[in-house]
């Protein structure tokens, strides 16, 4: 039979366990306010960031789920409650950044109840800790992005699949992860792999053990049936960003194997095998469950192979570790229990923290670092919003080069002013409150798509009324600074001169103004 639970630990033992796992979460909630200090310095909003704002605060017509779902990558939950938080706390960095971060405080708790209810208290504590110091969601839920609420989330579909697993016929917890997983699709779209893997190994599970009884059928029928209710308006974002794809993916498509799966796997889990029978030597055993073992590794591991396989043919971009946090805490979950399969919790302890200084000694960043937050380029993008909100007058119009991928999809969307003003998000509402029409422009100034004719056309609408505009640009690549070069001759074509010019290492900012006596 698949499943063999460990044994029943004695009072005593259950006890120390018990305190043991307790202020081992108490280590981890130390350990978020800690790690998450560098985000009351993290600077101004990064380009990920304006994305976020925009969906929550756009001054076109449309709501946050249309823009989300139409325009954006990524569903509207995780705007929905930084909207909240921006709404009840005030508008600043670190309140737009504190949703995500606290989501991530809640992951801890969440994973502690999962990895207890699979082991014990001490595996609780084990996994809370390896989520707490997880390498490769550290970054990612530092930032107004929707990946503390994916770890939150993940870390509840997790648990609800634990309890699932060991109560098939259970409505109400089928309900709960239907919720759950639900949730986490309207999170984000890459999480589908934990959905469908984690309703997977219960079914499995059931049948394994030859549970399949009306009402378990039952209750899996209902569970996604429900699931796919819930989800079905967000089938049209996913056709769209399917046909969106082969545009926007340029990510590097030889990043190996072990770069997409993470040290945390390659090194972390071998390591901390081998700490284990090491630390232990020749003391006792104790059996570990082992269906929580395959259930949380196959919702960890196994779609960290699904996505190394598809990075590795024309998806490349999802070889970015921030795809990969939906599954840390079944992984954490998975590791803990390898982990406390030793009687001693001294052992356990520490063979996690040797797990943690090997994953941590090959990511290129240390804990306390900031990756994408407090960069000299986001503080020159500052500076520009801040100029422009001092001296552009209500009304001029804004064009953005604003560096995202999406630029490369302007000159097919030229009449679409929603999309060209999400993909000018850079000059954020954010820091620039009044009203401004905003522009995207493209990478590429193909005459053949009409995007020439399109902006020649929209300055020479402008020589009466407003008699002037801005144009923003990122000029730290080639594709930027041509995009520049392309908006300068098109103005100059059209009779608009420069006025004064910003400059910054990798942008800039340029009034142009109508030429007295121009006819253009």
């Amino acid at each position: 039979m698949l499943d063999q639970n460990p044994p029943e630990p004695s009072q005593l033992e259950n006890r120390c366990l018990q305190n043991v796992g307790r202020g081992l979460l108490g280590l981890s909630v130390v350990s978020w306010f800690v790690l998450m200090w560098p985000m009351w310095s993290g600077g101004p909003l990064v380009m990920d960031e304006h994305g976020s704002y925009w969906i929550i605060d756009s001054g076109l017509p449309g709501t946050s789920l249309m823009r989300s779902l139409d325009y954006a990558a990524i569903p509207p939950l995780s705007s929905w409650i930084q909207q909240v938080f921006l709404t009840v706390l005030g508008k600043s960095e670190f309140t737009f950044r504190l949703s995500s971060a606290l989501c991530a405080l809640g992951a801890i708790f969440v994973s502690y109840l999962a990895g207890k209810e699979l082991g014990s208290p001490l595996t609780g504590g084990l996994a809370a800790l390896l989520v707490a110091w997880h390498p490769e969601a550290m970054d990612e839920v530092r930032i107004a992005r929707c990946y503390g609420l994916v770890l939150l989330l993940g870390a509840t579909v997790i648990w609800a699949t634990i309890r699932w697993h060991r109560t098939p016929g259970s409505l109400r917890v089928a309900l709960f992860w239907s919720l759950a997983s639900a949730a986490l699709l309207w999170t984000h779209y890459t999480s589908a792999l934990l959905v469908i893997l984690s309703g997977l190994s219960v079914a499995v599970s059931s049948f394994v053990r030859r549970d399949l009884s009306r009402a378990t059928l039952s209750r899996l029928l209902v569970a996604a049936l429900l699931v796919s209710v819930l989800c079905v308006p967000l089938i049209p974002s996913i056709f769209r960003l399917k046909e969106w794809g082969p545009i926007l993916n340029f990510s590097d498509s030889s990043t190996s194997i072990w770069n997409v799966i993470g040290p945390f796997w390659w090194v972390g889990l071998p390591v901390g095998v081998v700490a284990v029978i090491a630390l232990a030597r020749s003391r006792p055993q104790q059996e570990i469950s082992r269906s929580g073992l395959w259930i949380t590794g196959a919702c960890s591991l196994l779609p960290l192979l699904i996505l190394a396989a598809l990075a590795s043919s024309d998806m490349s971009s999802l070889a970015n570790p921030r795809y990969r946090v939906a599954y840390a805490p079944a992984g954490a979950c998975f590791l803990a229990l390898l982990l406390t399969s030793s009687r001693y919790w001294k052992v356990s302890i520490g063979a996690a923290l040797v797990v943690l200084v090997a994953s941590w000694s090959l990511t290129p960043l240390g804990p306390w670092e900031l990756g994408r937050l407090g960069s000299a380029t986001e503080q020159e993008w500052r500076e520009l919003n801040a100029y422009v909100a001092d001296n552009a007058k209500p009304g001029e119009p804004i064009l953005v080069q604003s560096g995202l991928t999406e630029s490369y999809l302007v000159p097919f969307y030229t009449e679409d002013r929603v999309f060209l003003e999400y993909v000018a998000c850079r000059v954020s509402r954010f820091y620039v409150e009044t009203a401004h029409p905003r522009y995207a422009l493209p990478y590429v100034w193909n005459p053949q798509t009409g995007v020439i004719d399109f902006f020649r056309e929209l300055l020479q609408s402008w020589h009466s009324d407003p008699g002037s505009f801005w144009v923003a640009c990122a000029t730290d690549t080639d594709l930027n600074q041509s995009s520049l070069n392309g908006i300068q001759a098109i103005a100059r074509e059209t009779g608009f001169v420069p006025l004064e010019t910003q400059t910054w290492p990798s942008a800039t900012l340029i009034h142009f103004q109508r030429q007295p006596g121009s006819s253009k």
